[in-house]
């Protein structure tokens, strides 16, 4: 059984300089999209290009106003994340830990260290700086290890650690955090292997718990009653892009979504999805989609 979702378009990639390209479509707090961009003609889903970039740049929206800033002091670094923090952006690296804080405009500020292997970074709007990490991060040297999600304070401190948390509820650990949704100021939920449940969190306590929910790949999206997430191990640069929804029950049931536009044309094929609760976004080499 296939159902249909629609998604209208909110970004058109031909609108920009041919020398600027996406390297991360992050969500803010609000669920409204932020385009980090790079100089330099790469593909859309290469993260960490051989020659490193001149300039970072941000493209975010301020109601239904866009705006551009660039990053000083932004040239060589491999930045792939970027998100709202207090007043300014937090811009970070998957390697190595560095991440940089800038105020409002682009000014740098100083630097803090979130642990190596980053796999995704989502702020809240009273400051908290949610992290995943992918493998080499859990059974590596930094801040991450063994942990594979942590919440730091907006200077860098840890507040929370999985690790500790997932033995007091007899929860699996992370070897590998596959997707992240940090829905609000007291609301988190992640996907990780080992072997892919699905964890909701609540002001640092279990909410729920689903623990053979299956593998979504890299993001999801959720709704009253299910979530809305690509397939996992699909090559989405290349073959057609299939997305899923599952019930948020005690047995979870699948059903395919086939993403059409505003124009009811099939979405088939897309390089990147993200979300922060309900709000979830698909990302082509043309454009830029959101779920209705």
């Amino acid at each position: 059984m296939t159902a249909r979702i629609k998604f209208r378009k909110r970004f058109s990639f031909s609108t920009l300089p041919t020398n600027w390209k996406v390297v991360r479509l992050s969500l803010d707090w609000d669920g409204k999209p932020i385009l980090l961009l790079s100089d330099g003609k790469l593909p859309a889903w290469v993260s960490a290009p051989p020659n490193p970039p001149t300039a970072h740049r941000l493209i975010f929206w301020e109601g239904v106003t866009e705006r551009t800033i660039t990053f000083e002091q932004s040239a060589g670094i491999l930045a792939v994340n970027v998100q709202p923090l207090e007043d300014g952006w937090l811009l970070s690296e998957a390697r190595g830990g560095r991440a940089t804080l800038y105020n409002r405009v682009g000014e740098s500020r100083e630097s803090i260290d979130l642990g190596d292997a980053i796999k995704d970074v989502q702020t809240t709007a009273d400051g908290k700086i949610w992290v995943s990490y992918f493998d080499e991060g859990v059974y590596g040297g930094g801040i991450g290890a063994q942990q594979g999600l942590v919440c730091f304070d907006a200077a860098g401190t840890p507040i929370f650690k999985y690790f500790d948390f997932a033995e007091q509820n007899k929860l699996p650990f992370i070897d590998d955090c596959y997707a992240l949704n940090v829905a609000g100021n007291e609301e988190t939920w992640l996907s990780y292997y080992s072997a892919f449940p699905l964890v909701s969190i609540k002001n640092f306590q279990l909410d729920r718990a689903w623990k053979d929910f299956g593998c979504m790949h890299g993001a999801f999206g959720i709704t009253s009653d299910a979530v809305i997430f690509p397939k996992c191990y699909t090559r989405l640069n290349g073959e057609k892009s299939q997305l899923f929804r599952r019930t948020l029950t005690a047995s979870p049931e699948t059903e395919r979504i086939e993403a059409v536009d505003q124009d009811e044309i099939v979405i088939d094929r897309f390089l990147r999805a993200t979300g922060r609760g309900s709000h979830f976004f698909i990302w082509t080499e043309l454009a830029l989609y959101e779920m209705d």
